[in-house]
């Protein structure tokens, strides 16, 4: 089989096994309503926090409110859209631990498009139906000087950053086939890194600022694209590499699964 018939059969897949998995979740309405709201709540909350911060003071390292925003959308769309097409992810330690990746490494298809679309999150919808209103309201309330390799760099990025949000989230939940609990830290903990990405990355120091560029690249998500549309700095070019590391993080996650999966012993009785 070649790979672009491979290809192909992937992605018929995914979107099959995508569409399964929401009517499952659409067989609960009002629980998937509620899963919607709150998604789009919780972040409205962010959005609100940030308001009331620039009531204050003018601005943050000589960044305004609206362009905050923008970063602040970039976080909540790749977030939403990674909940909603990849939950299956947070999924690995109970897969793990009960045995059921033995049937998934019985069947003719890829085990990690199969972990990854084990379910999916409705509460990721309202993620990025706020990360979207965001994203236009800053770009309404800003002034980017436009050109044709920045429109053309809009959706390359957002692509590249649902890439790299995927790799980040599957390789630090694959530290379930060493930490053989239910309970993990070590996802969470990885997650909340994103944290920073919401502000220019500058802000944090040096040891902050190097984790999110060097080691878990939270920056390509949000800092480096806003500092390039922007025009922040004579180096904001740097974020057309976006592509080349979610290339690279998506390598080094298929790796460390495989790495996992040889020490997997199945669960027993």
């Amino acid at each position: 089989m070649d790979m672009l018939t491979r290809t192909r059969r992937a992605l018929f897949l995914f979107f099959r096994f995508l569409a399964q998995n929401t009517k499952i979740k659409l067989e609960y309405k009002a629980d998937s309503l509620i899963l919607f709201f709150s998604g789009a709540a919780l972040q409205g909350i962010g959005f609100l926090f940030l308001s009331v911060l620039f009531t204050r003071i003018p601005s943050i390292q000589g960044w305004s409110k609206w362009e905050i925003v923008f970063m602040l959308s970039l976080i909540f769309f790749s977030e939403g859209l990674v909940s909603f097409a990849f939950e299956g992810a947070w999924q690995m330690a109970f897969l793990i631990n009960m045995g059921d990746m033995d049937r998934i490494l019985l069947r003719p298809v890829s085990p990690i498009l199969q972990i990854l679309t084990f379910t999916m999150g409705i509460h990721g919808i309202g993620n990025m139906v706020m990360g979207a209103v965001l994203f236009v309201l800053s770009l309404s309330n800003t002034l980017i000087a436009w050109s044709a390799a920045k429109a053309l760099f809009v959706p390359v990025f957002i692509l590249s950053a649902c890439a790299i949000r995927t790799a980040i989230s599957f390789a630090a939940n694959c530290s379930a086939f060493w930490i053989k609990a239910m309970s993990n830290a070590i996802p969470l903990m990885v997650f909340q890194l994103a944290d920073f990405a919401k502000y220019p990355a500058s802000m944090f120091g040096r040891a902050i600022e190097s984790v999110i560029i060097f080691i878990v690249p939270y920056a390509f998500i949000s800092y480096f694209p806003a500092v390039y549309l922007f025009d922040k700095a004579p180096w904001g070019a740097i974020a057309w590499l976006s592509p080349l590391v979610a290339l690279w993080l998506a390598f080094v996650a298929k790796k460390i699964f495989y790495i996992g999966l040889s020490r997997y012993e199945s669960a027993g009785n």
